[in-house]
């Protein structure tokens, strides 16, 4: 139990130590640059978790049904008196929604690519990782192995921890036979006398 413990202190002090190449983003500068984007966006709505769904759902016909309203609205002055429908705001809100779309996949392209960037360099020293690992299984075996023993038991855990995450897929009940498939003769048996 021991060596649990000094290996999980000794973990979290090699995680804890910064780098020194000075790799480390100036996080504090990239969050004032995304707070600029934000202020630079009129009527900046933070995501809510529980109306995105509603808000969604909702948005979907905007592009169909908005310019339809806006024809009816300038065709039928009764409609206007029933003031339900802005038909200014409606083209403002088309406008924007068409202004929006480059920056919504550039920032898009940066998320991804901020994503990316950071799942490469953990890669790559997990690849390093899983060889020194391989390493120490086999030199673990050896006499020499004895004070690697404990870590790489350690890192075992770990791996069957991380392995056992996966999503399994769920396998597939067989598909119920088609009603009419099954209720079709069998082209092969005789056809009914009458």
């Amino acid at each position: 139990m021991s060596n649990q413990r000094e290996i999980a202190a000794t973990t979290t002090e090699a995680a804890d130590a910064p780098p020194a190449d000075g790799s480390m983003p100036d996080v504090a500068a990239v969050l004032a640059l995304i707070g600029q984007i934000e202020a630079h966006i009129p009527g900046f709505t933070s995501h809510d978790t529980n109306d995105a769904k509603r808000v969604a759902n909702v948005s979907r016909f905007a592009k169909d049904m908005i310019p339809k309203m806006i024809a009816t609205v300038s065709a039928l002055p009764s409609v206007v008196g029933l003031n339900t429908f802005d038909a200014v705001e409606g083209k403002i809100a088309l406008a924007f929604d068409t202004a929006m779309q480059p920056i919504i996949q550039a920032l898009s392209a940066l998320l991804d690519g901020a994503q990316f960037t950071t799942d490469s360099r953990l890669a790559r020293s997990t690849e390093q990782v899983l060889a020194t690992y391989a390493w120490m299984k086999k030199t673990a075996k050896g006499p020499s192995g004895v004070a690697l023993r404990p870590y790489r038991d350690d890192m075992a855990l770990t791996m069957k921890k991380v392995l056992n995450r996966r999503s399994k897929s769920a396998s597939k009940p067989p598909a119920p036979e088609d009603a009419q498939t099954s209720l079709a003769p069998d082209p092969d048996d005789d056809p009914p006398e009458d």
